[in-house]
């Protein structure tokens, strides 16, 4: 018999999340200036072409600012430029203050004016959020990206929830993804999804993985909801054999 894992003490994890509308053409966020934004998000942002890019772009790291500011007590009253959310070089968002980089884990998801940011002070826990808009999808879509029995589950819907537990599959891989630190880079039907449809409206309900990739040590739990029209997952990776549990706390972001 192997050796059983140690003892771990149970705790209690915060993951701060919101879900906001936001407008670069409204209020603070001005596209007539961007002096909120850091030195080196300036950078970011000047080589950026296409303006749909930059507008999402430019939306998300301002809603995640006001995220860090409010969940952060350290943070209260730091001038937005000296938050610089930068791109580690596997693609996650990766906070610096004063040039140094700032414990737990920062994910973002934007989906035209709305944006979802999620994060976690807990160095052992990545996390991932996706927002996507709940639309109908072709066929071919789910051969080609969801398991044999995600596509039984989504087809055995009602007519009325089939968009919707299409979506709610895609953007739980989607988060599963971004909390694995993989991106697209993998085939999505080596993670899958389980989840009972209940459609209750601004409500988490819980998401069930299982993955067939070679990731040793870890653990994917995850959560729904939907807001109007709009799906948001998010994904935890966490360590095997640690006791934790989690409160999802909502910061409300003035529009």
């Amino acid at each position: 018999m192997g050796q059983m894992p140690p003892y771990k003490e149970h705790r209690q994890i915060f993951i701060d999340w919101c879900f906001r509308e936001v407008s670069p053409q409204r209020g603070d966020l001005t596209i007539l200036g961007f002096d909120w934004l850091s030195p080196k998000e300036q950078t970011l942002l000047a080589v950026m072409r296409f303006p749909k890019r930059r507008s999402e772009w430019i939306n998300g790291r301002w809603t995640a600012k006001q995220l860090l500011l409010k969940a952060i007590p350290l943070l209260d009253g730091r001038p937005m430029a000296e938050i610089s959310i930068e791109n580690h070089i596997a693609g996650y968002p990766l906070v610096m203050i004063d040039g140094q980089p700032l414990s737990g884990c920062l994910s973002i998801s934007h989906r035209g004016e709305r944006v979802a940011a999620a994060y976690t002070a807990h160095e052992d826990i990545l996390i991932g959020i996706d927002l996507e808009w709940i639309e109908e999808r072709h066929p071919a879509f789910l051969q080609d990206y969801f398991t044999g029995d995600e596509i039984v589950w989504v087809n055995t819907g009602q007519p009325n929830e089939q968009a919707a537990r299409t979506t709610l599959l895609w953007s739980a891989k989607e988060a599963a993804l971004k909390a694995l630190r993989l991106g697209l880079a993998v085939d999505t039907r080596m993670i899958e999804v389980r989840s009972a449809f209940e459609n209750e409206m601004e409500s988490w309900q819980s998401l069930n993985y299982t993955s067939d990739l070679p990731e040793e040590g870890t653990h994917l739990i995850g959560w729904w909801q939907q807001r109007g029209n709009y799906m948001i997952t998010l994904a935890i990776n966490l360590p095997k054999y640690e006791d934790f549990s989690f409160r999802l706390r909502e910061i409300p972001l003035k529009e």
